[in-house]
């Protein structure tokens, strides 16, 4: 039972995206689950998360630096939050009977907001409401809830699926209380989605953006001759985009081969900005990371620097959220990681403010790669005055694998959330626009619609957003009394279960 909705939760996600299979992909885990003793349950919820996390993220085997026992470690890990899961899961429904309808997806939903919340240990990737990021009428819900409410609402439908056979004989009051708050909530979503997908096109004030994907891949000591030539591969297709007059260019995340502060290559950017006469968003460190430490010196690992036409500096985005073991070091001088873990010395420096960039009267902020990933840290920039966003991402290591189309269905959520346009800059692909409802309206492709590991540019009018959504302004409500809910049901399972003869958890 495990082993059948560990894949078929891995086949809703992208790149398979057979987002249906969702739907019912939980029920046979939850049937089974309330079928076992306590300790089973916990068994089987870490089987089923270890089958989950490692086919969902199969495609990381194809990173060098991925090795087999490292993945084997993260399936583990990934492993134990559904085993938690399980435990739970298997208590509360001892003792709150027709809840479970209630109760089942809250616990999914604490669950899932624990793993994208725990400090370093935070991954809030492949999601389950991520598989549905195709089903617009769906998922225009997440401007209240987050993405957390369309998991909710997946696992509900899958806690009733997986009734069925104990419902089949029971009596007809039994199964009001699951088919009461299923008619209730899923046509409610369903009707809210249609309704915000029926509203007029996107009006206001707009500008003009052009996404660069110049298909090279920035490396360490590369020599000046290297250097010019990643440049002009950006500089070619700039000069092209330029010619559609756009208000701001985007390059990705480390489109730069080395700080800006190098005179070649700050030389150079100015030269490709001053003949484009547009401002152009870069992205690459904003300083040397490995010199020694001197005084008055910022080794940021990564940022994102907005580069006028006349060459001046304009405003510099310092990474907030840096990435652990491979820009920092979690509890460094606490623990001391062995090699195969981090081979960091020391931490790059964090930014400390969610920046926003300006062009023609258009506010926007640039979350780099991993940031995206976090919907708490993206809703940042909006609640500031972003008027859309920039996701700037390098994922060439990633090769053509299911991790593109994985990142990119998480940005189609924070579109949503925020009701923003997002603009994704990527150095290999997917590059493209994501309307403020979801709908990825363009991408750049060569001429046989390949996405990935192609070079090209897109020109397009951004709508500038405005008014701010409850999930912009509030955030993961939904979640935390989720949460909430699932603390409460498993005090009034645990008392329960005291109550009970020692025997009665076996």
């Amino acid at each position: 039972m495990p082993l059948v909705s560990g894949l078929l939760a891995t086949l809703s996600l992208p790149s398979f995206d057979l987002g249906f299979l969702a739907w019912v992909g939980l029920a046979p885990l939850l049937f089974a689950l309330r079928r076992r003793g306590l300790w089973a349950g916990a068994g089987l919820g870490f089987l089923f998360g270890y089958v989950f996390g490692s086919g969902s993220f199969y495609w990381l085997n194809t990173i060098p630096a991925v090795t087999p026992f490292r993945f084997l470690l993260l399936g583990t890990t990934f492993g134990l939050y559904y085993l938690v899961f399980g435990l739970l899961y298997n208590l509360a429904s001892r003792s709150i009977g027709s809840w479970i309808i209630l109760g089942g997806p809250a616990l999914w939903v604490a669950l899932e907001y624990a793993r994208a919340s725990l400090s370093f240990l935070a991954l809030p990737w492949n999601l389950l409401s991520h598989s549905q990021y195709r089903y617009l009428p769906l998922i225009q819900i997440a401007d209240l809830t987050g993405t957390y409410g369309i998991s909710f609402l997946i696992v509900m439908v899958n806690q009733l699926l997986s009734q069925l056979p104990d419902l089949r004989g029971a009596r007809r009051w039994q199964w009001r209380p699951q088919l009461l708050a299923l008619a209730l909530l899923l046509p409610a979503t369903l009707l809210y989605g249609w309704h915000r997908l029926a509203a007029g096109p996107e009006g206001g004030e707009r500008v003009r953006v052009a996404l660069v994907q110049a298909n090279v891949l920035a490396q360490s000591r590369m020599s000046p001759k290297e250097q010019i030539a990643h440049l002009a591969a950006y500089e070619r297709l700039t000069r092209e985009a330029a010619k559609e007059k756009p208000d701001l260019i985007v390059w990705p995340s480390s489109s730069l081969p080395g700080p800006i502060n190098f005179w070649i290559i700050r030389l150079y950017v100015n030269h490709v900005a001053h003949r484009a006469g547009a401002p152009i968003l870069v992205g690459g460190a904003g300083g040397d990371k490995f010199p020694p430490p001197r005084d008055g010196y910022l080794p940021y690992s990564n940022s994102e620097l907005l580069i006028s036409p006349s060459g001046h500096l304009e405003a510099q985005y310092n990474k907030v959220h840096l990435t652990p073991f491979t820009e920092y070091v979690p509890l460094n001088g606490a623990i001391r990681w062995p090699r195969w873990i981090t081979s960091l010395e020391r931490s790059f420096v964090p930014g400390e403010d969610y920046t926003l960039f300006e062009v023609s009267g258009a506010r926007f902020g640039a979350p780099i790669c991993w940031e995206n990933a976090f919907p708490d840290l993206f809703r940042r920039f909006v609640r500031g005055g972003a008027n859309f966003m920039a996701s700037v991402t390098n994922e060439g290591v990633f090769g053509g694998t299911s991790g593109p189309y994985q990142t990119l269905a998480m940005n189609v959520f924070r579109a949503v959330e925020n009701r923003v346009t997002i603009a994704r800059a990527a150095t290999t692909g997917v590059s493209g626009f994501i309307s403020s409802k979801g709908e990825i309206v363009a991408r750049i492709r060569d001429g046989n619609g390949k996405d990935l590991f192609v070079s090209g540019f897109l020109v397009r009018d951004v709508p500038l957003a405005t008014r701010r959504s409850f999930y912009t302004l509030y955030g993961d409500v939904f979640a935390q009394a989720a949460a909430g809910a699932a603390a409460l049901i498993l005090a009034l399972s645990v008392l329960a279960a005291i109550r009970a003869r020692p025997d009665s958890l076996p």
